[in-house]
């Protein structure tokens, strides 16, 4: 659904004559998921590929748009109208700015918003994985999640690294164009810079590793951040960890240990890791089926540190016993999956690694 009757309200200038603000119109949308229209004018069909017409960017009209970056997106353009469609859905109550670009280089902006029936969150971090209080060397992941969507493009004006001196590590973390948020903007991946990482690579020549065996350090996201809605600004948060020895080994599953479930019963089904997996790719890489394949309905939850994970089945278990399969990309915190490592040296990577745990249940108990 789109709100036609909205206009852009300024004036541009075609190759040889004036037109009105009226002769250059946008449908903004009502919802996330709706288009930003431009209904083209003689004077705009052929000024250049769709980016060079139209934009949208966060943020108000003030002072837009040098410096920032335009919403990820595409474009369908039929001749008379081009729609721009945002990547991941525009967010409610946040701010927007479409600008219009003639031939001559005028340029028209026109701020817009989505209105949001929720009621508001105020800003806030709820998490910040790895969770444990111990961290190996060559961690490459934070995933820092938020109680409400946050203002993109200031990530790292609020996201710092200190160590236990309080010294700023302004080289940590690799900053993209793109910031790595979800779709719905409640949860940021930060990743510590590959080179400070691998070992023989010039960044980490030059600058040694990002985090040192032993040592304290904290991930820090400053108060003031401000939601997408504007409504509230971050009050501030930090997780503070330890530095233990680097993970340079591949995971194996020999390394996993399983209780034996009684029959019969709905015993949760604990299985401990020897290093601590990637929060989110557990979720969504391990499954608890019967020997034969067929699916265990159940509920999969994350233990403490990521370094296990509980199976509570649905219905009573049944059977002689229950196969863990996992998939071989699985990677641990710092990026090493059944397969391959990050950081190489030499011939260290498997072709066709173990993928599956064979778990007998426990019939004596019954």
């Amino acid at each position: 659904k789109v709100a036609s009757s909205l206009a852009a309200l300024m004036m541009v200038i075609a190759m040889t004559s004036v037109v009105t603000a009226e002769e250059v119109r946008f449908s903004l949308p009502e919802l996330g998921s709706d288009p930003v229209v431009l209904h083209l004018q003689d004077n705009m069909s052929e000024a250049g590929e769709p980016p060079d017409l139209l934009q949208v960017f966060v943020g108000s009209s003030d002072s837009c748009c040098d410096g920032r970056t335009p919403v990820a997106g595409r474009y369908e353009h039929d001749g008379s109208r081009l729609a721009f469609l945002p990547a991941f859905g525009f967010e409610a109550g946040q701010d927007y700015v479409a600008r219009a670009t003639v031939q001559t280089g005028d340029v028209t902006l026109v701020p817009f918003q989505i209105a949001s029936d929720v009621a508001a969150t105020d800003a806030a971090v709820t998490s910040i994985y790895p969770s444990g209080d111990v961290l190996p060397e060559n961690v490459l992941r934070f995933y820092i999640h938020f109680a409400t969507p946050m203002a993109p493009h200031v990530a790292f004006d609020h996201i710092r690294l200190r160590d236990a001196s309080g010294i700023v590590d302004e080289a940590a973390f690799m900053q993209f164009k793109q910031e790595l948020w979800n779709e719905d903007r409640t949860r940021l991946t930060v990743l510590i810079d590959p080179g400070r990482i691998k070992r023989n690579v010039a960044t980490n020549v030059e600058l040694g590793p990002a985090l040192l065996e032993g040592q304290r350090y904290t991930l820090e996201v400053a108060a003031g951040w401000p939601s997408a809605d504007g409504r509230s600004v971050l009050p501030g948060f930090a997780k503070s960890f330890t530095v233990g020895s680097p993970l340079r080994t591949l995971p194996s599953l020999d390394l996993w240990d399983a209780t034996r479930p009684c029959v019969g019963t709905q015993g949760s089904l604990y299985v401990t890791f020897d290093r601590p997996f990637d929060r989110h790719l557990l979720e969504r890489s391990v499954s608890v089926t019967r020997y034969d394949g067929s699916n265990i309905e159940g509920t999969l939850t994350v233990g403490s540190s990521e370094r296990s994970i509980i199976f509570t089945p649905a219905a009573d278990w049944s059977g002689d016993t229950i196969r863990i399969s996992i998939d071989a990309t699985l990677e641990d915190v710092a990026a090493n999956n059944f397969r391959d490592l990050l950081d190489h040296v030499g011939n260290d990577s498997i072709d066709d690694p173990e993928t599956e745990l064979i778990v007998p249940l426990n019939a004596a108990c019954r």
